[in-house]
């Protein structure tokens, strides 16, 4: 009987796989512009009608419970379109760069400065418009970009998105165990480590989160207070025309107070109320889609 379940699941792997195989052989034929635009429209279509979406509306609920249900159809509706964008361009994210002339970068010098300096750095990003871009600021760097990432279930899947993404420029680490001894060796070299702070962790603190305790995973918090690292916010958004901004800002450097849990929680409290206001500012480029406030 196990090996008959085994076979079923390892059947259905092969089929997402080619699945995943033929949408990138399809959206690179088309182009990154008009996959990027063919992405949008179908998600917008498909998307409506997925388990996700109800959990995208409960989400918009808490956060903004004064919206018009024509406001939170609006949003929901560029939500997907953005989401539909972010998958299509997957295939194209080795290219991703500053010299594109549709990518505008802002803060740059926030940049320039970090890479005088010796030491490690966070880049802090969350799953907000084109995330993948955050790639680009490593790029610009010129220094290794370690970027903490969540393994896809699907095991075939995650090896041909490795494959696809592979670069000497920067490197893909899994969460968990693995992704730690990166971010640890990351640091102990001076590198780069990028991550996206804005899901939930059964395990992690209760940190406010539009009004609500969310539970929040605290390594980063942890690590920029042991070893006093700052931590640069990358912000990336779509514009109109198929254009993209990246925006840079002024690094976040731990407090130290003396009291490293209290530290901690003052510097996730920080990040939290960042995604906050990037959030109410363009609420359709977040990903509400994941559940982030369980009952």
């Amino acid at each position: 009987m196990p090996e008959k379940t085994g076979s079923r699941v390892s059947l259905r792997y092969r089929i997402e796989w080619l699945a995943v195989v033929f949408f990138f052989w399809f959206f690179k034929l088309l182009g990154q512009k008009r996959a990027s635009s063919f992405g949008g429209w179908i998600a917008r279509k498909i998307g409506p009608y997925l388990k996700a979406d109800k959990t995208a509306r409960k989400n918009l609920s808490k956060a903004f419970p004064d919206w018009s249900p024509e406001k939170r159809e609006e949003v929901l509706d560029r939500m997907w379109n953005n989401l539909g964008r972010n998958a299509a361009e997957l295939p194209f994210i080795k290219d991703m760069d500053f010299q594109d002339p549709d990518v505008e970068l802002v803060g740059g010098d926030y940049l320039d400065a970090y890479i005088k300096t010796p030491q490690a750095a966070f880049f802090l990003t969350g799953h907000y418009g084109p995330w993948e871009l955050t790639i680009a600021a490593g790029k610009y760097c010129k220094v290794p970009l370690s970027i903490i990432y969540r393994a896809a279930n699907n095991p075939l899947v995650d090896a041909y998105f490795q494959q696809e993404r592979f670069s000497r420029d920067y490197s893909f680490i899994p969460k968990g165990t693995a992704g730690a001894r990166g971010i640890l060796k990351a640091i102990k070299k001076g590198e780069a480590i990028a991550l996206l702070n804005d899901q939930k962790q059964n395990t992690g603190l209760p940190i406010p989160f539009f009004g609500r305790d969310a539970m929040t995973a605290p390594p980063i918090a942890e690590l920029a207070c042991k070893f006093d690292l700052p931590i640069y916010p990358i912000r990336a958004e779509r514009l109109d025309g198929g254009k993209k901004r990246v925006t840079v800002s002024a690094p976040i450097f731990p407090p130290s107070s003396g009291n490293r849990e209290k530290d901690v929680v003052a510097l996730l409290t920080t990040i939290n109320e960042l995604y906050e206001q990037w959030i109410t500012e363009k609420p359709d480029h977040w990903f509400w889609v994941h559940n982030r406030w369980p009952e």
